[in-house]
C-alpha cells in the first residue's frame, strides 16, 4: 500500500520584534499569504493529510493552522511536537513513524535545516540547498506500516514553493 508523506517548511516569519525569542516569532505578511496558498494547492491536488505533525513554534503553528483551514481539517488531526523545533531530523522521521495506522497521508511542518535534511534522508536526493519558506515536498513510500518508513526508502513525487504556483 502506498503512503504519502508531505514535508513542509513553515511560511516566512517576521523579524520585526527583536524582543521576541525565536520560538515566538509570527509570520510576516508574505507568510500570511503563502501558508493558505499552499493549503489551497494541496486541496487542488486532492491530497489531504490524515494527520499533521507540527512544530509548536509560532511561525510553524500559524502555517499549520492556515493550511488545515484551507483543507477543512479538524484541529484534532494536528499533533504539536516540540521535537520538531528542538530536536534533529530524526524527530521528523519518528513523528512520521508514529502516525496512526489508518492514515494514508501524513504531513510535517517544521524548520530548516531539519526539513531539508529529512527530505534528503527520505529520498537520497540532496536538498541541502536552501528549501524556501512554505516549500512543500511530497514523497511516496510503498509500506504497509508507518513504522516501516526507512531513510532512503521513499520516492520524491514533487516539491513546490509558493513562487512556483
Amino acid at each position: 500500500m502506498k503512503k504519502k508523506i508531505l514535508i513542509m517548511r513553515h511560511a516566512k516569519s517576521s523579524w520585526s520584534d527583536e524582543k521576541l525569542r525565536d520560538f515566538d516569532r509570527p509570520l510576516n505578511s508574505r507568510g500570511e499569504k503563502d501558508a493558505p496558498k499552499m493549503g489551497r494547492y494541496l486541496k487542488e491536488m486532492g491530497i489531504i493529510p490524515d494527520q499533521i505533525f507540527s512544530s509548536p513554534a509560532e511561525r510553524a503553528k500559524l502555517t499549520t493552522l492556515a493550511v488545515a483551514k484551507e483543507l477543512g481539517m479538524d484541529s484534532v488531526a494536528i499533533r504539536w511536537d516540540e521535537e520538531l523545533y528542538f530536536g534533529n531530523p530524526m524527530a521528523y522521521l519518528n513523528a512520521i513513524r508514529s502516525a496512526d495506522q489508518d492514515s494514508s497521508v501524513v504531513m510535517t511542518v517544521g524548520h530548516n535545516p531539519m526539513s531539508a535534511e529529512i527530505m534528503s534522508a527520505l529520498s537520497l536526493q540532496s536538498f541541502t540547498h536552501q528549501v524556501p519558506t512554505a516549500a512543500l515536498a511530497c514523497f511516496e513510500a510503498d509500506v504497509e506500516n508507518w513504522k516501516d518508513i526507512k531513510q532512503s526508502g521513499c520516492k520524491l513525487l514533487w516539491i513546490v514553493s509558493p513562487k512556483d504556483i
